[in-house]
């Protein structure tokens, strides 16, 4: 145990020493922690399911309530209100003041003075629960004179919060220190400013409590607020992140350190960050469904939303005047481009290579012709001469390539992305004039909202000419690559990327194109 303190102890003295670039990564640790948050909702949702399927106890309604409470208020109190009307002491005692607990936290103030006068003193004390008692009773007058309109109100609920604080302090001064018990001395000492003890007691409180738990992401936040009360702007930022990077990961959508982690954001001029915690925040709220959220976040949310879109007015009517400048810019290449025409002359030797070629052409086109007159009525040998037109033709568009690098051309890839636009417009063309029901045929092999349709006007798209080249007999991601001009590892990835939105088995897929 000793060991551990002390590895602790040297992990939280690194963590202390805060840099930009240690507040930059975990900027971006949170921001990929956000892609990633629905999928941590959905644990904490297996969670609870998991312990839904167990037989009704007051044990299981008080798990089931603990679970929801960061999660979503409404589950949380009806969960805990059920675990309290079950005669299974000390649970059913222990769930009333949770439920409590959580009025309070949501500024039902009225029902949590009601739900307090059903509490009994002999079955707190039978059941060793003054801890509980002392820390709900306490948060319940201190929230009601946080948000109370009447200041004899509020003299008098900070006072019976006070007392009921000393209390929980004097009992658990004698008992063995816990997380609980540092917390309540590093806000006491934290009112007090001493700031300094007020780390310390953080530092024990962190050394006892799990990282990837809520209560590290409260902890966090309380230092935060330690290092803003100091002044301490960076440690303040690098701890109110960790508590949001928590927050985020343990799927609680209770967090207030995100829309804090907004307003900094707000004020430290990144307003694309601002914007997207604070959305995410007010959906938040949304779920957990707790009105005082909406009190608290509403304002900061009307402020960035606000800026945020007159910010996007600005940058439309930047992009407006870059349009412009763009346009000037075309006109100007365009008259550079009237200059350039004088260079096709050094295209005259070039144009004899290609006329060459040309007859050369013509003589395989005679050839295919009178091989596709012997080979009309069989699909077989059809087939193979649309393959050997395809390889012929980018043999061509290759050949015509060379002899324009050659000849010296500046851009003979323009000529090769042209030919070979013209090679997918006739393979297109001819393809469907065969097969003239593919496309549909093809589609009805694929999950509905993975279908390919091409645009209207548009020949096949990627996906559909290397499908076709398969129904022709080719299925060589090697030979597809060069007749297409792509890599064989692009024509693989798109291959499987189709067989995964097939409809039954994927390996077959192929198979069943060839077929149609």
């Amino acid at each position: 145990m000793k060991n551990r303190l002390v590895i602790c102890f040297f992990q939280l003295m690194t963590l202390s020493a805060v840099s930009a670039s240690t507040i930059d990564s975990l900027m971006i640790e949170y921001d990929q922690s956000l892609l990633h948050a629905q999928e941590y909702c959905q644990q904490r949702e297996a969670r609870i399911d998991s312990l839904k399927a167990l037989p009704t106890s007051a044990s299981n309604m008080f798990a089931i309530g603990t679970e929801y409470t960061p999660y979503q208020c409404d589950s949380a109190l009806r969960y805990f209100s059920m675990a309290s009307e079950l005669a299974e002491e000390p649970i059913s005692t222990l769930s009333k003041l949770k439920l409590i607990y959580l009025l309070a936290s949501i500024g039902y103030y009225s029902e949590g003075f009601e739900e307090k006068q059903s509490l009994h003193r002999d079955t707190i004390e039978k059941y060793q629960l003054l801890n509980d008692y002392y820390n709900t009773i306490d948060h319940l007058y201190g929230e009601a004179a946080v948000y109370s309109k009447l200041n004899r109100h509020q003299q008098y609920y900070f006072h019976l919060s006070a007392l009921h604080r000393d209390s929980l302090f004097f009992q658990m001064s004698m008992q063995t220190p816990t997380a609980d018990y540092y917390k309540m001395l590093l806000i006491k000492a934290r009112n007090e400013k001493r700031y300094d003890q007020a780390l310390l007691y953080s530092d024990s409180t962190l050394m006892l409590t799990d990282q990837n738990s809520r209560s590290f992401a409260i902890m966090a936040y309380e230092r935060a607020i330690i290092y803003r009360d100091m002044g301490d702007n960076r440690a303040f930022e690098e701890w109110l992140i960790r508590s949001a990077i928590t927050d985020v990961r343990s799927g609680i959508t209770d967090n207030g350190s995100s829309w804090m982690l907004a307003e900094m954001m707000y004020h430290n001029g990144d307003l694309e960050r601002a914007h997207h915690y604070i959305e995410y925040s007010l959906a938040n709220a949304g779920f957990f469904n707790a009105r005082l959220r909406y009190m608290q976040i509403n304002p900061l949310g009307n402020l960035i939303n606000t800026t945020y879109q007159h910010q996007q007015s600005v940058l439309s009517r930047r992009l407006s005047i870059a349009l412009l400048s763009i346009v000037a810019l075309l006109i100007c290449l365009l008259l550079i481009l009237l200059y350039t025409i004088r260079q096709y002359k050094h295209l005259h030797s070039l144009n004899k290579h290609l006329h060459s070629l040309n007859k050369q052409l013509a003589e395989m086109n005679q050839q295919l012709t009178a091989l596709n007159a012997s080979l009309e009525e069989s699909n077989i040998v059809k087939e193979q001469y649309i393959c050997r037109y395809l390889e012929v033709y980018r043999d061509y568009i290759s050949r015509i390539t060379k002899l324009a690098r050659k000849a010296g051309e500046k851009d003979p890839d323009a000529i090769m992305k042209r030919e070979m636009a013209e090679f997918y417009r006739q393979f297109d063309h001819t393809f469907l004039s065969l097969y003239r029901n593919f496309v549909t045929d093809f589609n009805a092999l694929l999950i509905p909202e993975e279908r390919i349709y091409p645009k209207a006007g548009e020949g096949l798209t990627t996906e559909l000419r290397i499908f076709a080249l398969i129904r022709l007999g080719i299925t060589s991601s090697t030979k597809i690559a060069e007749l297409l001009c792509y890599s064989p590892n692009t024509i693989y990835n798109y291959r499987a990327k189709v067989k995964n939105a097939s409809l039954g088995d994927r390996d077959s897929f192929e198979l069943r194109v060839a077929k149609l």
